[in-house]
C-alpha cells in the first residue's frame, strides 16, 4: 500500500459517520482551553497525543508536561436543592400546604430534561520527541467524566394536607450519579507524507475505574450519596486506538481531524439503580445492577491560521454529537478561539468561546488564558466561564520544551 492509499484510508476511518453515546470531548491542557477548546489543528505541544497524534510530527520539538483540568457543568443544582427537600422532610412538613408547595415546585424542576450535572477532570505525564521527520510520545493520562440526574417520582406529588396514597409525603424522587475514571498508557506515533501531510496515531490501554449509584432524596443526603457513589467502584481494562491527520494545504493554515476511541471499548459498571416505574414511581433496585459504559469514537475536526508569525486564530467542531452516560443530553461543541504571543513566547495571551451546539439552553462560554515562558520552561494557565453560574473549567500546565 503506498503512502496516498494509507491516508485515504485513514481519512475514511476518521469522517465515517457515527451515531455515538460518547463522554463529551474533554478540553486537555490550558492553552486549549484558553483558545475555546480549540486544538485539533491548533496544537502545538506533547497534548497532541490527546487533540490530535498527527500534530506530534509538526512542532518537533522535546516537550514534558503535566497538565491538569477541571470543570463543571452545573444545570440542576442538585446538591442545594436536595438539601432544601431534606429539609422539608426532616422538619416533618410535607404537609403544610406552603410547605408542600415549595416541595413539589422543586422536584417538578429537578424533572426538566436538562436538569443534569456534568463533572470532568484530567491529568497526566506527557513526553514527545521528534526522531527526523516523525516523532514518538510516551504518555499516561488520566480522565474523569460523572453525571448526576435526577428521577422524579411524579406519582406522589400530591400536596393535599390528607395523607393519600399519591401524597407528596410519601414521594420517592431519587438521584443516580454515574462515572468513569480512566489512566490511559499510551505509545504515540506520527510522520509526515512529504511537506504538508502528516498522520499519527496512539495505542494504549486504558485502566478503568466505573461507577454508578443511586439514592432517595427523601431519606438520603448529598455527601452520603457522593460516598456511596465513590464505593460502587468497578474496576476493568481495555486496550484502544486513536487516530489523527494534519493537512497544511496553503503555507500556515493547517487543518485537522482526530478520532477517539475508534474500537469503541466498553467497561463494567455495577451498583444500585433508580428505575422510574410505569405509573411514574421510582424504585431503587435492592440489589446491584450490572450493566456496561461503552466509549463510542469521538470525531473532532479543527482548522487554524496564522495570518500573523506571533497570531493564531482557531476553530474546531465535534463531528460526532456525542450522548451522555445517561443519554439524557447530548454535546456537540463548536469553539473558537485566538492566541496572541510576544517576546518570543515569554508571554502569550489567549481567548476563546465554545457553545453546545445540541442543546439549545446550553450558554456560551467564555475563555481565556495566559503563557510564561523562562528559557525552557514553561507554566500556562487557563480559565472557562458562562457568566450564568452553570459552567466554569480551570487548566494549568508545567513544561519544559526544547
Amino acid at each position: 500500500m503506498n503512502k496516498y492509499s494509507f491516508l485515504l484510508l485513514i481519512a475514511a476511518l476518521l469522517v465515517a459517520p457515527v451515531a455515538a453515546h460518547a463522554a463529551q470531548f474533554s478540553v486537555v491542557g490550558p492553552r486549549a482551553l484558553g483558545m475555546g477548546g480549540a486544538s485539533v489543528a491548533a496544537v502545538n505541544d506533547s497534548t497532541a497525543v490527546y487533540w490530535n497524534p498527527a500534530a506530534l510530527a509538526d512542532f518537533r520539538k522535546v516537550d514534558i508536561r503535566i497538565p491538569a483540568s477541571a470543570a463543571i457543568r452545573d444545570y440542576a443544582g442538585l446538591k442545594t436543592t436536595w438539601s432544601d427537600i431534606n429539609n422539608i422532610y426532616s422538619a416533618g412538613l410535607a404537609g403544610d400546604p406552603a410547605a408542600a408547595a415549595q416541595l413539589q415546585q422543586m422536584l417538578l424542576d429537578l424533572n426538566k430534561p436538562d436538569s443534569v450535572t456534568n463533572l470532568d477532570a484530567s491529568g497526566g505525564l506527557l513526553l514527545s520527541i521528534p526522531v527526523g521527520r516523525s516523532a514518538i510520545a510516551l504518555s499516561a493520562l488520566g480522565l474523569g467524566s460523572a453525571e448526576i440526574i435526577p428521577t422524579i417520582d411524579t406519582f406522589h406529588l400530591n400536596t393535599s394536607p390528607t395523607l393519600t396514597a399519591t401524597n407528596i409525603a410519601l414521594n420517592d424522587s431519587a438521584a443516580t450519579g454515574i462515572g468513569i475514571v480512566t489512566v490511559e498508557p499510551a505509545i504515540s506515533f506520527a510522520t509526515s507524507l512529504g511537506d504538508s501531510i502528516f498522520i499519527g496515531a496512539n495505542a494504549k490501554m486504558i485502566y478503568a475505574s466505573t461507577f454508578i449509584h443511586s439514592d432517595y432524596l427523601r431519606t438520603g443526603d448529598y455527601s452520603t450519596f457522593i460516598s456511596n457513589l465513590n464505593n460502587s467502584e468497578t474496576k476493568s481494562n481495555k486496550a484502544s486506538v486513536d487516530a489523527g491527520i494534519l493537512v497544511k494545504p496553503v503555507k500556515n493554515l493547517n487543518l485537522g481531524v482526530v478520532g477517539r476511541y475508534l474500537n469503541s471499548p466498553s467497561f463494567p459498571i455495577t451498583g444500585k439503580v433508580a428505575v422510574q416505574q410505569g405509573d411514574g414511581d421510582v424504585q431503587i433496585s435492592t440489589l446491584p445492577v450490572t450493566d456496561e459504559i461503552e466509549l463510542k469514537p469521538q470525531y473532532r475536526a479543527g482548522v487554524a491560521w496564522k495570518p500573523l508569525d506571533n497570531l493564531t486564530l482557531s476553530a474546531d467542531y465535534d463531528l460526532s454529537k456525542n450522548k451522555s452516560f445517561t443519554e439524557r443530553t447530548e454535546d456537540q461543541t463548536v469553539a473558537g478561539g485566538v492566541e496572541l504571543t510576544m517576546l518570543n513566547e515569554v508571554l502569550s495571551l489567549r481567548a476563546g468561546a465554545y457553545k453546545n451546539t445540541a442543546n439549545t439552553n446550553a450558554n456560551v462560554v467564555y475563555t481565556a488564558g495566559l503563557g510564561l515562558r523562562l528559557a525552557a520552561f514553561r507554566l500556562d494557565l487557563a480559565g472557562a466561564y458562562d457568566f450564568k453560574e452553570q459552567e466554569a473549567q480551570a487548566s494549568a500546565s508545567l513544561a519544559l520544551m526544547f
